[in-house]
């Protein structure tokens, strides 16, 4: 479990709230080493990560240090349950939670 999310770059919340505010398109993974669905979704991730040469940040949804402006930040963007994928342009944000999704579908959402 150690290499989870190792292909991404660790953020901290306030971070996370720079990036939104920023008109630069941010990547962010949400999601905890502890939860299967997690565990299907992120080699996945990582795959178009490095196949596209992506810089995608990661929450560790787990992180008690971080916990309540984590859930403020879930409860915002309407982010239910991980894994989640969080991308945001120019002012707008989407969000999918969907473990299932294949590296292309990923892809034309990250797209």
């Amino acid at each position: 479990m150690s290499n989870f999310a190792s292909a991404f770059t660790p953020i901290s919340i306030s971070t996370v709230k720079d990036k939104i505010s920023s008109t630069d398109k941010f990547i962010l993974f949400i999601g905890r080493p502890s939860c299967p669905y997690c565990q299907l979704f992120e080699p996945k991730l990582s795959n178009v990560a490095c196949n596209s040469n992506l810089t995608i940040f990661y929450i560790n949804s787990e992180n008690s240090e971080e916990l309540e402006d984590i859930q403020a930040l879930r409860k915002r963007y309407g982010i239910a349950t991980v894994p989640a994928l969080f991308v945001s342009e120019n002012g707008t944000a989407k969000v999918v939670c969907d473990s299932s999704l294949s590296e292309d579908d990923i892809l034309d959402f990250i797209s």
